[in-house]
């Protein structure tokens, strides 16, 4: 309890440090490019998204998921602005796929803003013990999709997305995505602040947890689902291939979700108080730096990051190219460019959605100026 007791207060010492230098950041103007900061070499993210467009359908996949989320009660004032997220992540899939995968979405962003790791302490005791029974449930859902009758609509519209996957993709594939998918919502929607942990996470403890509590990895499991092209582990592992697809997976995921953090951070940190933060965790394992080096250190992660994924791409299509012509090959260039499409998107639906936007930011990216909403989101 007193090991506990100091983690607290170390992490509260540095987020009172953290929004203090925020506020001094906001009123003297100053603001960071996350497009700079993510700048490589002659790389520009901007640049490199240049002819990316989201799904085609995204409009009327819209009315779709906003009347699936009505008809069990999960659909939330703010989630126009999140619901389009995998209409950006998939804008090639089929259309009955994009649905299923919206729902999904809806689900997950449903669960993540009434219980979800920045919420969970501000919840009453009784509602932490009732939604503790809900997530419990929902993380140990197996192939047969069998809930209780008195369960929360929101596990009744879990199981009917659920099933839609379930009924047309392969059952091996559908066992690890619920396998990944389960182990996200077990993670995720519990108090997941150092204090609660009872320890200070490092730096890449953090990482390492941030990558299942942001669902990433089901999102990069169901990039096959999207394209209905579902790898050959086996046929990766005799061409010594697998280990480099899981580096390309866990490069796009943490691409995806640390960024977000980055973009996420006023909502997170300063708003809610919340330390599970990539800025959080940097500032609390270097106390010594300002939150201006703290930003600095957390976008060069992230821009590492991103490297790793193009170099890792970038053998994986050399290697592919000097192999026999196979379905199998075809079927990895096939996840490549869908995986290339998600790193894109994780750019793209953070600069649109006005989920982030406020009228005060230290990010350019997102400053609420009306008149550049282009895209609605």
């Amino acid at each position: 309890m007193k090991h506990e007791h100091s983690v607290q207060v170390a992490t509260r010492f540095a987020l009172v440090r953290v929004q203090q230098e925020y506020a001094s950041l906001i009123d003297s103007s100053i603001n960071f490019s996350l497009e700079r900061l993510f700048q490589q070499g002659t790389f520009s993210i901007t640049e490199y998204c240049r002819y990316y467009r989201p799904h085609p359908q995204t409009s009327s996949l819209i009315d779709i998921i906003q009347a699936f989320g009505e008809k069990y009660g999960i659909w939330l004032p703010n989630a126009k602005y999140y619901v389009t997220c995998t209409m950006f992540l998939y804008p090639d899939a089929e259309f009955d796929r994009i649905v299923a995968m919206a729902k999904n979405n809806a689900v997950d962003y449903y669960l993540n803003d009434t219980m979800g790791r920045d919420m969970f302490k501000y919840l009453d005791q009784d509602k932490q013990s009732s939604y503790k029974e809900i997530i419990q449930r929902m993380a140990t859902l197996d192939e047969e999709l069998r809930i209780v009758p008195s369960a929360h609509q929101v596990e009744w519209a879990n199981v009917e997305m659920l099933q839609d996957i379930r009924d047309s993709s392969p059952m091996t594939w559908f066992l690890e995505f619920l396998k990944l998918f389960n182990l996200h919502i077990e993670v995720t929607h519990k108090d997941c602040s150092a204090g609660s942990l009872g320890y200070l996470p490092t730096i890449d403890e953090y990482i390492s947890m941030r990558n299942h509590t942001s669902g990433m990895p089901h999102i990069i499991s169901l990039a096959e689902y999207s394209d209905n092209k579902f790898l050959d582990w086996n046929w990766l592992a005799n061409r010594k291939l697998d280990a480099l697809m899981r580096r390309i997976h866990r490069a796009t995921a943490l691409f995806g979700c640390l960024s977000n953090d980055l973009f996420s951070f006023e909502k997170e940190v300063i708003d809610r108080n919340a330390d599970p933060n990539l800025v959080m965790a940097v500032a609390c394992n270097h106390p010594e730096l300002s939150l201006a080096e703290v930003i600095q250190k957390a976008s060069g992660i992230v821009r590492n990051i991103l490297a790793d994924y193009q170099s890792s791409t970038t053998l994986m299509k050399e290697m592919i190219t000097v192999l026999p012509e196979s379905t199998e090959a075809a079927t990895i260039v096939t996840h490549l460019n869908t995986l290339e499409k998600i790193v894109q998107a994780s750019w793209m639906w953070q600069i649109f959605t006005k989920r982030y936007k406020r009228p005060h930011s230290i990010w350019k990216e997102t400053q609420l100026v009306e008149d550049t909403m282009a895209v609605t989101t």
